[in-house]
C-alpha cells in the first residue's frame, strides 16, 4: 500500500520525524464569541485555510445571564462561553489573515494570540 502524502491548501509539508530548523509558520488563535465564529470561518475559507475549533470558558469581568425556571428569573454565571478558532499560516500572510479576521468581524472584539510553530510532523 502506497502512502499518500497530505498536503494542506497554503503548502506545508509534513516530514516524518522533528527538523533541525524552523519552516517559519505561524499558529493564529482567536478568541471569539460564538455567534462570530463563521464569520472567522468564512474569511479563513477565502483564504483557502482550514482551522480547529474549541470550546472554552472564560472568567473575567463580563458575566453571562442565562435564564432559569419558566423564563421568570436569570441566573448569573460566574463565566462566559467563547470559541477559540485556530490555524497555522505561513509567516509572511500572518498580517492579512489578521486583517481578513477584523474585516470580517465588523467591530466586533476578539483576541488573537500568535505563536511559532517549528515543524509539523505526521504520525
Amino acid at each position: 500500500m502506497v502512502r499518500e502524502k497530505l498536503i494542506l491548501p497554503f503548502e506545508v509539508t509534513y516530514s516524518e520525524k522533528p527538523g533541525k530548523k524552523s519552516k517559519s509558520m505561524k499558529r493564529l488563535a482567536v478568541i471569539v464569541k460564538p455567534e462570530n465564529v463563521d464569520a472567522i470561518i468564512s474569511s479563513l475559507r477565502q483564504l483557502n485555510l482550514e482551522a480547529t475549533i474549541y470550546d472554552v470558558k472564560r472568567a473575567g469581568k463580563e458575566k453571562e445571564r442565562v435564564a432559569s425556571g419558566r423564563g421568570s428569573g436569570t441566573i448569573e454565571l460566574a463565566y462566559t462561553t467563547r470559541k477559540v478558532v485556530a490555524t497555522v499560516v505561513n509567516s509572511d500572510d500572518a498580517e492579512e489573515v489578521i486583517s481578513r479576521m477584523k474585516q470580517a468581524l465588523a467591530g466586533d472584539k476578539a483576541v488573537v494570540m500568535i505563536s511559532s510553530v517549528d515543524d509539523l510532523v505526521m504520525i
